[in-house]
Protein backbone atom coordinates (compact mmCIF):
# COMPACT_ATOMS: atom_id res chain seq x y z
CA UNK A 1 0.00 0.00 0.00
CA UNK A 2 2.81 2.21 1.04
CA UNK A 3 4.34 1.64 -2.45
CA UNK A 4 1.24 2.85 -4.33
CA UNK A 5 0.73 5.68 -2.27
CA UNK A 6 4.63 6.93 -3.47
CA UNK A 7 3.31 6.03 -7.20
CA UNK A 8 0.61 8.00 -6.88
CA UNK A 9 2.69 10.83 -4.72
CA UNK A 10 3.05 14.66 -5.82
CA UNK A 11 4.88 14.91 -8.55
CA UNK A 12 7.21 17.24 -7.46
CA UNK A 13 10.02 16.80 -9.94
CA UNK A 14 10.21 18.48 -13.61
CA UNK A 15 10.21 15.68 -16.09
CA UNK A 16 13.83 14.08 -17.29
CA UNK A 17 15.23 14.61 -20.57
CA UNK A 18 14.55 10.88 -20.76
CA UNK A 19 11.19 10.90 -20.16
CA UNK A 20 10.76 13.88 -22.49
CA UNK A 21 12.42 11.75 -25.46
CA UNK A 22 10.29 8.91 -24.95
CA UNK A 23 6.94 11.08 -24.62
CA UNK A 24 8.34 12.26 -28.30
CA UNK A 25 8.52 8.98 -29.70
CA UNK A 26 5.09 8.02 -28.43
CA UNK A 27 3.87 11.18 -30.53
CA UNK A 28 2.66 12.72 -26.85
CA UNK A 29 3.70 16.61 -28.17
CA UNK A 30 2.07 19.66 -26.55
CA UNK A 31 0.06 20.99 -29.17
CA UNK A 32 -2.14 24.31 -29.66
CA UNK A 33 -5.76 24.36 -31.55
CA UNK A 34 -5.76 27.85 -31.25
CA UNK A 35 -2.32 28.01 -32.92
CA UNK A 36 -3.36 25.56 -35.60
CA UNK A 37 -6.45 27.46 -36.47
CA UNK A 38 -4.55 30.70 -36.36
CA UNK A 39 -2.10 29.10 -38.87
CA UNK A 40 -5.50 28.41 -40.87
CA UNK A 41 -6.66 31.70 -41.04
CA UNK A 42 -3.34 33.07 -41.87
CA UNK A 43 -3.07 30.64 -44.81
CA UNK A 44 -6.34 31.92 -46.05
CA UNK A 45 -5.58 35.58 -45.96
CA UNK A 46 -2.56 34.52 -48.04
CA UNK A 47 -4.29 32.30 -50.60
CA UNK A 48 -6.56 35.72 -50.84
CA UNK A 49 -4.05 37.96 -51.44
CA UNK A 50 -2.76 35.34 -53.80
CA UNK A 51 -6.00 35.06 -55.50
CA UNK A 52 -6.78 38.88 -55.40
CA UNK A 53 -3.34 39.76 -57.21
CA UNK A 54 -1.52 36.59 -59.05
CA UNK A 55 -4.49 34.46 -60.20
CA UNK A 56 -7.58 36.50 -59.22
CA UNK A 57 -8.63 37.83 -62.78
CA UNK A 58 -8.58 35.23 -63.88
CA UNK A 59 -10.85 32.84 -61.51
CA UNK A 60 -13.50 36.20 -60.88
CA UNK A 61 -13.93 35.82 -64.49
CA UNK A 62 -14.38 32.48 -64.27
CA UNK A 63 -16.99 32.50 -62.25
CA UNK A 64 -18.44 36.04 -63.03
CA UNK A 65 -18.81 34.44 -66.74
CA UNK A 66 -20.61 31.12 -65.05
CA UNK A 67 -22.95 33.18 -63.43
CA UNK A 68 -24.14 35.67 -66.39
CA UNK A 69 -23.96 33.05 -68.96
CA UNK A 70 -26.06 30.35 -66.65
CA UNK A 71 -28.46 29.71 -69.28
CA UNK A 72 -25.83 29.00 -71.64
CA UNK A 73 -23.52 26.62 -69.20
CA UNK A 74 -27.42 24.99 -68.51
CA UNK A 75 -28.02 24.44 -71.84
CA UNK A 76 -24.55 23.11 -72.24
CA UNK A 77 -24.52 20.97 -69.35
CA UNK A 78 -28.47 19.63 -70.44
CA UNK A 79 -28.45 19.25 -73.82
CA UNK A 80 -24.76 19.09 -74.89
CA UNK A 81 -21.99 17.30 -73.99
CA UNK A 82 -21.07 19.90 -70.98
CA UNK A 83 -17.09 20.28 -72.76
CA UNK A 84 -17.25 24.55 -72.73
CA UNK A 85 -18.30 23.96 -68.94
CA UNK A 86 -15.79 20.86 -68.04
CA UNK A 87 -13.20 23.19 -69.34
CA UNK A 88 -14.19 26.10 -67.69
CA UNK A 89 -14.48 24.32 -63.99
CA UNK A 90 -10.59 22.69 -64.98
CA UNK A 91 -9.29 26.05 -65.50
CA UNK A 92 -11.12 27.36 -62.09
CA UNK A 93 -10.00 24.11 -60.05
CA UNK A 94 -6.14 24.23 -61.37
CA UNK A 95 -6.09 28.08 -59.96
CA UNK A 96 -8.09 27.25 -56.48
CA UNK A 97 -5.44 24.07 -56.21
CA UNK A 98 -2.99 26.54 -55.95
CA UNK A 99 -4.77 28.36 -53.06
CA UNK A 100 -5.44 25.29 -51.12
CA UNK A 101 -1.91 23.91 -51.17
CA UNK A 102 -1.02 27.47 -49.96
CA UNK A 103 -3.38 26.61 -46.72
CA UNK A 104 -1.67 23.14 -46.48
CA UNK A 105 1.61 24.35 -46.29
CA UNK A 106 0.97 26.99 -43.91
CA UNK A 107 -0.85 24.67 -41.53
CA UNK A 108 2.54 21.91 -41.86
CA UNK A 109 4.51 25.16 -40.76
CA UNK A 110 2.89 26.16 -37.98
CA UNK A 111 2.96 22.26 -37.06
CA UNK A 112 7.04 22.44 -37.57
CA UNK A 113 6.87 25.44 -35.22
CA UNK A 114 5.24 23.86 -32.31
CA UNK A 115 7.60 21.15 -32.78
CA UNK A 116 4.15 19.01 -33.12
CA UNK A 117 5.07 16.50 -35.86
CA UNK A 118 5.83 13.04 -35.18
CA UNK A 119 6.31 9.27 -36.43
CA UNK A 120 5.23 7.15 -33.92
CA UNK A 121 3.91 4.17 -34.44
CA UNK A 122 2.00 3.54 -31.39
CA UNK A 123 -0.25 5.63 -32.58
CA UNK A 124 -1.41 4.07 -35.43
CA UNK A 125 -1.82 0.85 -32.94
CA UNK A 126 -5.26 -0.32 -32.43
CA UNK A 127 -6.04 0.94 -28.73
CA UNK A 128 -8.89 -0.56 -27.61
CA UNK A 129 -9.91 1.84 -25.14
CA UNK A 130 -10.41 4.36 -27.61
CA UNK A 131 -13.15 1.93 -29.32
CA UNK A 132 -14.78 1.44 -25.82
CA UNK A 133 -18.07 3.79 -25.39
CA UNK A 134 -17.49 4.71 -21.38
CA UNK A 135 -13.69 6.22 -22.24
CA UNK A 136 -14.82 7.75 -25.15
CA UNK A 137 -17.95 9.55 -22.70
CA UNK A 138 -15.83 10.03 -20.11
CA UNK A 139 -13.07 12.48 -22.25
CA UNK A 140 -15.89 13.99 -23.91
CA UNK A 141 -18.00 15.01 -20.93
CA UNK A 142 -15.10 15.06 -18.47
CA UNK A 143 -13.21 17.54 -16.88
CA UNK A 144 -11.54 18.24 -20.11
CA UNK A 145 -14.30 17.85 -22.06
CA UNK A 146 -16.08 20.31 -20.17
CA UNK A 147 -13.07 22.69 -20.60
CA UNK A 148 -12.91 22.49 -24.48
CA UNK A 149 -16.90 22.79 -24.48
CA UNK A 150 -16.71 26.33 -22.74
CA UNK A 151 -13.51 27.24 -24.37
CA UNK A 152 -15.48 26.91 -27.67
CA UNK A 153 -18.72 28.78 -26.04
CA UNK A 154 -16.55 31.72 -25.40
CA UNK A 155 -14.60 31.93 -28.70
CA UNK A 156 -18.14 31.12 -30.48
CA UNK A 157 -19.87 33.80 -28.41
CA UNK A 158 -16.51 36.55 -29.25
CA UNK A 159 -16.67 35.47 -33.33
CA UNK A 160 -20.25 36.22 -33.17
CA UNK A 161 -20.60 39.47 -31.80
CA UNK A 162 -17.26 40.51 -34.34
CA UNK A 163 -19.14 38.86 -37.47
CA UNK A 164 -22.47 40.93 -36.28
CA UNK A 165 -20.64 44.12 -36.11
CA UNK A 166 -19.12 43.62 -39.33
CA UNK A 167 -21.76 42.62 -41.24
CA UNK A 168 -23.86 45.50 -40.23
CA UNK A 169 -21.42 47.89 -41.73
CA UNK A 170 -21.15 45.32 -44.51
CA UNK A 171 -24.88 45.49 -45.66
CA UNK A 172 -24.37 49.44 -45.27
CA UNK A 173 -21.49 48.91 -47.88
CA UNK A 174 -23.54 47.01 -49.96
CA UNK A 175 -26.14 49.52 -50.64
CA UNK A 176 -23.35 52.14 -51.53
CA UNK A 177 -22.02 49.66 -54.11
CA UNK A 178 -25.13 49.95 -56.34
CA UNK A 179 -22.72 52.09 -58.71
CA UNK A 180 -20.35 49.24 -58.85
CA UNK A 181 -20.49 46.80 -62.10
CA UNK A 182 -22.03 43.61 -62.55
CA UNK A 183 -18.15 42.87 -63.72
CA UNK A 184 -16.26 43.73 -60.60
CA UNK A 185 -18.91 42.88 -58.34
CA UNK A 186 -17.80 39.50 -57.24
CA UNK A 187 -14.37 41.19 -56.63
CA UNK A 188 -15.97 43.94 -54.31
CA UNK A 189 -17.53 41.14 -52.12
CA UNK A 190 -14.49 39.05 -52.06
CA UNK A 191 -12.99 42.12 -50.59
CA UNK A 192 -15.52 42.25 -47.86
CA UNK A 193 -14.31 38.70 -46.98
CA UNK A 194 -10.88 38.83 -46.85
CA UNK A 195 -11.92 42.28 -44.67
CA UNK A 196 -13.63 40.07 -42.39
CA UNK A 197 -11.17 37.26 -41.78
CA UNK A 198 -8.50 39.88 -41.21
CA UNK A 199 -10.68 40.56 -37.58
CA UNK A 200 -11.15 36.91 -37.21
CA UNK A 201 -7.35 36.58 -37.27
CA UNK A 202 -6.43 39.16 -34.84
CA UNK A 203 -9.24 37.99 -32.35
CA UNK A 204 -7.57 34.30 -32.78
CA UNK A 205 -4.13 36.14 -32.46
CA UNK A 206 -5.14 36.88 -29.41
CA UNK A 207 -6.44 33.07 -28.58
CA UNK A 208 -3.20 31.72 -29.38
CA UNK A 209 -1.04 34.10 -27.65
CA UNK A 210 -2.88 32.82 -24.60
CA UNK A 211 -3.13 29.08 -25.56
CA UNK A 212 0.25 28.22 -26.83
CA UNK A 213 2.30 28.88 -24.03
CA UNK A 214 -0.91 27.28 -21.45
CA UNK A 215 -0.71 23.63 -23.47
CA UNK A 216 3.29 24.05 -22.92
CA UNK A 217 2.87 24.62 -19.44
CA UNK A 218 -0.14 21.74 -19.16
CA UNK A 219 2.04 19.20 -20.80
CA UNK A 220 5.35 19.66 -18.95
CA UNK A 221 2.82 19.19 -16.22
CA UNK A 222 1.68 16.24 -17.09
CA UNK A 223 5.51 15.07 -17.42
CA UNK A 224 6.35 15.75 -13.77
CA UNK A 225 7.76 13.01 -12.15
CA UNK A 226 7.01 11.38 -8.47
CA UNK A 227 10.33 10.65 -6.50
CA UNK A 228 9.63 6.90 -7.26
CA UNK A 229 9.61 7.35 -11.22
CA UNK A 230 12.92 9.27 -10.53
CA UNK A 231 14.30 6.54 -8.91
CA UNK A 232 13.29 4.03 -10.86
CA UNK A 233 14.55 5.72 -14.08
CA UNK A 234 18.06 5.93 -12.30
CA UNK A 235 18.15 2.45 -11.59
CA UNK A 236 17.18 1.90 -15.39
CA UNK A 237 19.41 4.29 -16.63
CA UNK A 238 22.11 2.97 -14.77
CA UNK A 239 22.47 -0.21 -16.89
CA UNK A 240 21.94 2.08 -20.03
CA UNK A 241 25.57 2.84 -21.88
CA UNK A 242 24.09 5.61 -23.58
CA UNK A 243 23.47 7.16 -20.44
CA UNK A 244 27.29 6.10 -18.51
CA UNK A 245 28.89 7.58 -21.44
CA UNK A 246 27.10 10.72 -21.36
CA UNK A 247 27.93 10.56 -17.62
CA UNK A 248 31.44 9.81 -17.90
CA UNK A 249 31.73 12.57 -20.58
CA UNK A 250 30.17 14.98 -18.19
CA UNK A 251 32.92 14.06 -15.62
CA UNK A 252 35.97 14.34 -18.06
CA UNK A 253 34.84 17.72 -19.09
CA UNK A 254 33.99 18.99 -14.91
CA UNK A 255 37.82 17.34 -14.32
CA UNK A 256 39.54 19.33 -17.15
CA UNK A 257 37.95 22.59 -15.98
CA UNK A 258 39.19 21.97 -12.38
CA UNK A 259 42.80 20.75 -13.94
CA UNK A 260 42.91 23.61 -15.49
CA UNK A 261 42.30 25.61 -12.67
CA UNK A 262 44.73 24.14 -10.90
CA UNK A 263 47.30 25.21 -13.82
CA UNK A 264 47.63 29.10 -12.05
CA UNK A 265 49.10 27.89 -8.32
CA UNK A 266 51.70 25.21 -10.56
CA UNK A 267 54.97 25.87 -9.29
CA UNK A 268 56.60 24.62 -13.03
CA UNK A 269 55.19 23.11 -16.33
CA UNK A 270 57.54 20.57 -17.53
CA UNK A 271 56.93 20.21 -21.40
CA UNK A 272 57.85 18.30 -24.60
CA UNK A 273 58.26 21.46 -26.64
CA UNK A 274 55.16 20.87 -28.77
CA UNK A 275 53.50 17.33 -27.50
CA UNK A 276 53.40 16.81 -23.61
CA UNK A 277 52.77 19.27 -20.60
CA UNK A 278 52.82 18.43 -16.99
CA UNK A 279 51.78 20.46 -14.46
CA UNK A 280 53.61 20.32 -10.84
CA UNK A 281 52.77 21.76 -7.82
CA UNK A 282 55.58 21.54 -4.67
CA UNK A 283 55.33 23.26 -1.25
CA UNK A 284 58.32 23.31 0.56
CA UNK A 285 56.96 23.30 3.89
CA UNK A 286 55.88 19.35 3.52
CA UNK A 287 57.39 16.49 3.48
CA UNK A 288 55.65 15.70 0.20
CA UNK A 289 57.47 15.10 -2.89
CA UNK A 290 55.67 17.75 -5.90
CA UNK A 291 52.26 16.72 -7.16
CA UNK A 292 50.89 16.67 -10.55
CA UNK A 293 47.93 18.68 -10.62
CA UNK A 294 47.47 18.91 -14.36
CA UNK A 295 48.85 16.82 -17.73
CA UNK A 296 47.23 16.97 -21.10
CA UNK A 297 48.96 16.14 -24.42
CA UNK A 298 48.40 18.09 -28.12
CA UNK A 299 45.69 20.75 -27.37
CA UNK A 300 45.12 20.07 -23.80
CA UNK A 301 48.77 20.38 -23.50
CA UNK A 302 49.12 23.67 -25.63
CA UNK A 303 45.87 24.90 -23.09
CA UNK A 304 48.20 24.63 -20.30
CA UNK A 305 51.01 26.36 -21.63
CA UNK A 306 49.07 29.21 -22.43
CA UNK A 307 47.15 29.35 -18.82
CA UNK A 308 50.93 28.96 -17.57
CA UNK A 309 52.09 31.91 -19.79
CA UNK A 310 48.78 34.35 -18.80
CA UNK A 311 49.55 33.37 -14.75
CA UNK A 312 53.43 33.47 -15.23
CA UNK A 313 54.35 30.32 -14.17
CA UNK A 314 57.72 29.09 -15.54
CA UNK A 315 58.12 26.74 -18.08
CA UNK A 316 60.44 23.92 -18.14
CA UNK A 317 61.80 21.89 -21.28
CA UNK A 318 62.44 18.25 -20.45
CA UNK A 319 60.55 16.15 -23.19
CA UNK A 320 62.11 12.49 -21.46
CA UNK A 321 60.34 13.37 -17.90
CA UNK A 322 57.73 15.36 -19.34
CA UNK A 323 56.00 11.89 -21.34
CA UNK A 324 57.01 10.08 -18.56
CA UNK A 325 55.44 11.57 -15.83
CA UNK A 326 52.22 11.92 -18.11
CA UNK A 327 52.42 7.84 -18.67
CA UNK A 328 52.84 7.21 -15.38
CA UNK A 329 51.11 9.67 -12.50
CA UNK A 330 47.75 10.52 -12.56
CA UNK A 331 46.37 13.82 -11.42
CA UNK A 332 46.52 14.58 -8.15
CA UNK A 333 49.30 12.00 -7.38
CA UNK A 334 52.79 12.38 -6.06
CA UNK A 335 55.82 12.22 -8.54
CA UNK A 336 57.80 8.80 -8.60
CA UNK A 337 61.15 8.48 -7.13
CA UNK A 338 62.45 8.06 -10.84
CA UNK A 339 61.50 11.84 -11.26
CA UNK A 340 63.22 13.06 -8.76
CA UNK A 341 66.98 13.80 -10.21
CA UNK A 342 65.16 15.61 -12.94
CA UNK A 343 61.72 17.47 -10.98
CA UNK A 344 64.69 18.93 -8.88
CA UNK A 345 66.59 20.61 -11.49
CA UNK A 346 63.11 21.89 -12.91
CA UNK A 347 62.42 23.20 -9.46
CA UNK A 348 66.17 24.66 -9.26
CA UNK A 349 65.61 26.67 -12.52
CA UNK A 350 62.34 27.99 -11.36
CA UNK A 351 64.40 29.45 -8.03
CA UNK A 352 66.79 30.88 -10.67
CA UNK A 353 64.30 32.69 -12.76
CA UNK A 354 62.70 34.10 -10.08
CA UNK A 355 65.83 35.72 -7.96
CA UNK A 356 66.19 37.11 -11.28
CA UNK A 357 63.00 38.94 -11.89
Amino acid sequence: MAEQNDDAGEKEFEASETKRRHAREEGNVPQSRETNTLALIFGVLVAGYVLQSVVGGGVFSDFSSMLYHADSFSHDIFESNGEETRRALNTSFVRVLILLLILAAVVILSLVAQRAITFSAKKIQLDASKLSPVANLKKKYGTQGLTDFLKDAVKLSFASVIAFIYLVQLARDYYASTAIELGHFAEFTFEQVIKLVMWFFLFQFLLAAIDLPLQRQIHSNKLRMTREEMKKEMKQNEGDPHIKQQRRQKGQNIAKGQMMQNVKDATVVMVNPTHYAVALKWDPNSNMAPVCVAKGVDHLAARIREIAIENNVPIYSDPPTARSIYALVDVDEEIRSEHFAAVAAAINFVERVRKHM
